[in-house]
């Protein structure tokens, strides 16, 4: 059932996704600003109200060596008067790679054989006959993405901070916010649940930016 609460926040989104000239603005001129970077927008779907409480986009950098994206990050609330810019990255989780690894090197106690337009589900042993005599019939391993993690970070690096400082300028211009810092950011509140988050595990980012983190 939804709430009062939930309704005003669907009510926003719609409204932030209707009336977004500003925050076009400001992706027309970031991309004007560095040519040279892709720019994303991460808002389209705020006119069918769903998800975040703020407007969101990226600016991508070069990867670094082990790095899948490299992303300077804004995000604009419409809920409160404040915006936070930070580093993105994406790279590799070497628990879940291993965690992985070593159920690939468990052996399976069944495989898929494909006969025609009929797939039958059969003991391994069985599998491993018939892969000798008709290999074909047997399903190949599925090969998963890789696992990732993103990490996040509010300290930026030298390399970072010219195109952070050049967004943050633009935001302050636009709307006239304050920068929102980690300190406050982080802060749980105990009593509100987000989509992603549970009670006691959202922080004030989560509320009113976004818990896609």
């Amino acid at each position: 059932m939804q709430t009062e609460e939930d309704r005003r926040l669907v009510d926003a989104r719609r409204r932030a996704g209707a009336d977004c000239e500003r925050w076009l603005g400001v992706l027309r001129r970031l991309r004007e600003r560095f040519p040279e970077n892709e720019i994303d927008n991460f808002s389209a779907h705020l006119l069918i109200g769903s998800h975040d409480g703020c407007y969101s986009g990226s600016l991508c950098l070069p990867k670094a060596t082990g790095e899948y994206r490299h992303a300077i990050d804004l995000r604009v609330s419409f809920l409160v008067p404040y915006y936070i810019v930070y580093s993105s990255r994406l790279v590799d989780d070497p628990e879940e790679i291993e965690r992985g690894t070593s159920l690939r090197a468990t052996p399976p106690h069944a495989v898929t054989i494909f006969v025609h337009d009929t797939v039958y589900i059969l003991p391994a042993w069985v599998g491993k006959l018939i892969k000798l005599v008709k290999p074909e019939l047997v399903e190949p391993p599925s090969m998963d993405d890789k696992p990732t993690r993103r990490v996040v970070c509010f300290e930026l690096s030298p390399d970072e901070q010219p195109y952070a400082a050049w967004i943050a300028q633009e935001i302050e211009a636009t709307w006239g916010y304050e920068r929102m810092p980690p300190e406050v950011g982080n802060v749980v509140v105990p009593d509100v649940a987000t989509n992603l988050r549970r009670l006691g595990e959202a922080r004030l980012y989560d509320c009113f930016f976004s818990d896609a983190w």
